[in-house]
């Protein structure tokens, strides 16, 4: 069983903290308990990161990248490359894709 190692990409970590400022401006305790259930479901991606489906691309991507939903709303992109998971963005489901990929 591999034990991946999680690359965050800088990209990914900008997209968490618009995340979490936006649910910051109405509560604390919220944005709180999503930085941490988006920290789970990182963690969760070992030891089976393919249990999530593929995303669809909107343009060809020449690799495969799978999406985990988190809190209903959030959508974290991801692929699998040897050892590593890198997490390419942490989206808010209702923002259209086609301008943040």
């Amino acid at each position: 069983m591999i034990n991946y190692k999680i690359i965050i990409s800088l990209k990914a970590q900008s997209d968490l903290t618009q995340c979490i400022s936006f649910v910051l401006k109405v509560s604390k305790e919220a944005a709180i308990e999503l930085r941490d259930n988006i920290f789970s479901a990182l963690e969760s991606l070992n030891p089976f990161p393919e249990k999530n489906p593929i995303f669809e691309m909107p343009k060809n991507s020449p690799i495969t990248i799978r999406k985990q939903i988190v809190n209903k709303r959030y959508i974290i992109l991801y692929s699998i490359e040897k050892d590593e998971i890198v997490v390419y963005r942490i989206l808010d489901a209702r923002r259209g894709f086609d301008q943040v990929l």
